[in-house]
This record gives structure tokens, C-alpha cells and sequence, in this order.
């Protein structure tokens, strides 16, 4: 039989769906713990800053002592190892910028939803290093002309996750980052390194939090993924 040092558990639809807690996720959690085994929670939703999870969980009777990663913050750890001298374009919500920010990757223009409250607003400043996108609600024609400018023959495209979906409660859905990452690989025909779940990329982010010194490439699964419609 396998026996599993670490557990990586997605939050949104696996542990909670909107606002209620998902039956049996308190328990297995613990279960998990009890048995030693290292837990590490995973997010692909970029809409609220990582501290503030700390607060969903404990309303929710569950441990906030357990590290959260959302995929803004794997796709900032992606950046600054693999472009750390890059110039980024960023489409999407305010905490990829903020994770961004905090990982020391220069954006030189922000574009979005929270374009108003992001220390650096849209400016045309020609093609970047790299783009960076994630679900944008406000998606429209401007945007899309300001990251249509972003790109030449040289930029990267990096994706947060393609969520086809994001459940907020009950069996409401609403458009996912990939809508936004769909329109922007229709218009540039330019495929993106896709960092969040299930792609390889948060698995080893999450992993790398509890190895624990074992030879890098265990066997880290990422919990079930939520279902999509």
C-alpha cells in the first residue's frame, strides 16, 4: 500500500461551494492530520488576497494554521524563478497583481477589474516580456485591444488556471479565467504556460511547502478536482 506524506486539497467546490462548508471536508481534513500527513490547501481563484482566507476558514471551524496557495501566488513564485527580470502585462483581478508585487516582478501595466486601486494603471508602453492573465469579469473590447498591444513575436503568455468555471453557492456558476485566457489565445493565437491546478506547475508548488527534504518528483496528488459544467 502507498502511504502519502503530504495531501494537497482544493478549497473552492472540494471544501467549501460559496459560502457552506461541504460535507465530510471538515473530517477528512482532520483525519489527514491525525495521520501525520502534511496538508497544504490550494485556490484557483484569484479574486480575494491570500490573508484573507485565514479568515474564511476559521468561520468555517477550520484550521488556518495549514498554508493556502492560490494560483496568483504559484503563478508569482512561476515568474520569479523562471522571468525574474521580466516586465509583465497583467489582466485579471487585484491579487495577482499584489502577488506579483510581493515576488518583486515589475508590472508596467495593470489592467482589469481593480485597474483603480492597482499602483501601476494601463499604460502603452508597447509589447511586454510577458502577460500574465487570469479571470477578468470585466472583460471587454478595450481590454483586449490593450493586451492585443501587449504581445509581439517575443511575449510569454502565462495563464493563473483556464477554469472553464467558478462556483459561488449552491449550483451557481459563474464564467472562469478561462474565458479570459480563451479570448486572449483566440485573438494571439499564442499558447500560455498554464500555472494553477491541475496543471503540474501548483502541484510542485504545493509540494515543495512539505517535502520535507525527499528526493524532489514524489508522488503529490492534487485533491479532486471541482466538477465542471
Amino acid at each position: 500500500m502507498v502511504e502519502y506524506t503530504g495531501a494537497i486539497i482544493d478549497l473552492d467546490g472540494t471544501v467549501w461551494r460559496g459560502d457552506d462548508l461541504i460535507d465530510g471536508a471538515r473530517e477528512g481534513i482532520d483525519a489527514l492530520r491525525e495521520a501525520g500527513v502534511a496538508v497544504t490547501f490550494v485556490s484557483n481563484g484569484t479574486d480575494i488576497d491570500r490573508d484573507a482566507f485565514d479568515e474564511r476558514l476559521e468561520e468555517l471551524g477550520l484550521p488556518t494554521d495549514i498554508e493556502v496557495i492560490t494560483a496568483a501566488s504559484a503563478t508569482a513564485e512561476y515568474l520569479a524563478d523562471e522571468h525574474p527580470d521580466a516586465e509583465a502585462f497583467v489582466i485579471g483581478q487585484q491579487p495577482i497583481a499584489a502577488e506579483l508585487d510581493a515576488a518583486g516582478i515589475s508590472a508596467t501595466d495593470v489592467a482589469g477589474t481593480d485597474d483603480a486601486d492597482a499602483e501601476t494603471e494601463p499604460a502603452d508602453s508597447g509589447p511586454a516580456d510577458v502577460v500574465v492573465a487570469g479571470r477578468e469579469p470585466d472583460l471587454n473590447e478595450a481590454l483586449l485591444d490593450d493586451v492585443l498591444a501587449a504581445f509581439d513575436a517575443e511575449t510569454t503568455f502565462v495563464a493563473t488556471n483556464t477554469d472553464r468555471t467558478h462556483p459561488i453557492g449552491g449550483e451557481e456558476i459563474i464564467p472562469g479565467a478561462g474565458a479570459t485566457i480563451g479570448a486572449i489565445q483566440g485573438m494571439t493565437g499564442t499558447e500560455p504556460t498554464v500555472v494553477g491546478k491541475p496543471a503540474a506547475q501548483m502541484a510542485e508548488t504545493a509540494g515543495d511547502r512539505h517535502r520535507d527534504g525527499q528526493q524532489r518528483g514524489n508522488d503529490h496528488r492534487l485533491g479532486p478536482h471541482r466538477r465542471e459544467y
